[in-house]
Parts: C-alpha cells; sequence; structure tokens
C-alpha cells in the first residue's frame, strides 16, 4: 500500500523530523534570499511556533487531537501564504543578482 492511499492519507514526517525539516527550510531561506528573508521572517516565526506546538520534543505536552488537526490547519494556511511570498522574493534575489 502506498503512502498516499485513501485508507491511510499522506504520510506524515516523524515527529522528530519536522523540527529538522524547518532548520533545513531556514537555511535555504537564507542563503537564497539573503537580507531579502526579513520578508517572511513574521511567518517563519509563525511556522516555528506551530512546528514545535505539534512537535514538542521529548518531555513535552502534547497538544489534544482536536487542537492538532486546527494546529495543522493553520500551518496549511500559513506554509501556502510562504511560498507564494519567497517564490516573488527569490524572483527578486535572482533579479537583483542578474542586475549586479
Amino acid at each position: 500500500m502506498d503512502a498516499s492511499s485513501p485508507q491511510t492519507g499522506p504520510a506524515r514526517a516523524p515527529d522528530d523530523l519536522a523540527p529538522a525539516l524547518l532548520t533545513s527550510l531556514e537555511l535555504r531561506v537564507e542563503s537564497e534570499l539573503g537580507p531579502l528573508k526579513a520578508g517572511v521572517a513574521p511567518l517563519m516565526n509563525e511556522l516555528r511556533q506551530g512546528v514545535t506546538a505539534l512537535h514538542p520534543g521529548p518531555g513535552g505536552l502534547h497538544l489534544p487531537p482536536q487542537r492538532q488537526q486546527e494546529e495543522r490547519a493553520r500551518l496549511a494556511l500559513v506554509l501556502d501564504t510562504l511560498e507564494d511570498i519567497l517564490e516573488a522574493l527569490q524572483r527578486r534575489a535572482r533579479a537583483s543578482q542578474a542586475g549586479d
């Protein structure tokens, strides 16, 4: 059975992988955008808070299932907005580099 079958839904990253993926994203944003990263700083902070709430780490308190679902839905919206802004900033960063 594949990870996206209707019975199981999409595969989810293990709890310990989500924070590492977020750190990787933050490093990528830094390297790709440089000073333009300030344009996404509030969304990146919101994303980090959401990941921390969903993946509190060893000894942390997990959200109740209903709250987890709500947080995932909220983070999906944050990610959609972040994606749009990152694409625009990346185009701008590339245009700036081409103009140098």
